[in-house]
């Protein structure tokens, strides 16, 4: 009976959690009420409360786990260039699956939403900084890539909301060149920072990368 308990308070918050998705990325958040959560999960109204706390609770988890959605894990071994490029092709694939949630979380104005987002790229360029054989503690290098990420975000949205004009495999050259001369001016920035091994990289892709295609 116990484990039958737990299996439908799992299937309940499961279904609340779809709905909150499906709602907060088709309405402002002040336009959704505990009442139409419940009512679109199909479950009673206190279940809201008792699974999340309030609306803003299930509003952070339904952020959550849209980012949970976009994460994605190391790209296999290989040469840096081949790698750097797979984890970028990746990316965008996994937006491309559902560019709605990944454009309503990067688009909200909320700052608890904003951390989400932070924490989701400080993993990113712990990732990057591993492929690359960079330190993203050393001041010159974390400025290039946070600001590197913030051009991919950018990148990205532009072209979801642009209907994905130019093929993603050119998006990711475009992306991969803004990282080799952002890691140009971080030398200049800190002359004893040599990014010589970097840029080799960058410039020649080793062998085929998987692209995800495009619409």
């Amino acid at each position: 009976m116990a484990s039958t308990r737990a299996e439908r308070a799992a299937s309940t918050r499961s279904k609340l959690l779809d709905a909150a998705i499906e709602l907060f990325l088709d309405k402002p958040y002040d336009e959704v009420s505990v009442h139409d959560l419940a009512s679109a999960a199909g479950v009673a109204y206190g279940l809201v409360a008792h699974h999340f706390g309030n609306k803003r609770g299930i509003h952070l988890e339904a952020m959550r786990q849209i980012a949970r959605g976009l994460e994605q894990g190391p790209p296999p071994p290989g040469p840096a260039g081949t790698r750097i490029r797979q984890f970028v092709h990746h990316h965008f694939a996994s937006i491309q699956q559902n560019p709605a949630a990944y454009l309503g979380l990067m688009l909200g104005a909320d700052p608890d939403s904003r951390a989400i987002i932070d924490s989701a790229t400080q993993l990113a360029i712990q990732a990057t900084g591993e492929i690359l054989d960079l330190d993203p503690e050393r001041p010159a290098v974390r400025l290039a890539l946070r600001s590197w990420f913030g051009a991919v975000g950018a990148a990205a949205i532009v072209w979801l909301q642009d209907g994905r004009l130019f093929p993603a495999e050119d998006l990711v050259e475009m992306v991969i060149a803004t990282l080799a001369e952002l890691l140009r001016q971080a030398a200049r920035l800190d002359p004893a920072f040599d990014p010589t091994s970097v840029l080799a990289a960058l410039g020649r892709p080793a062998g085929p990368t998987a692209a995800p295609g495009h619409g």
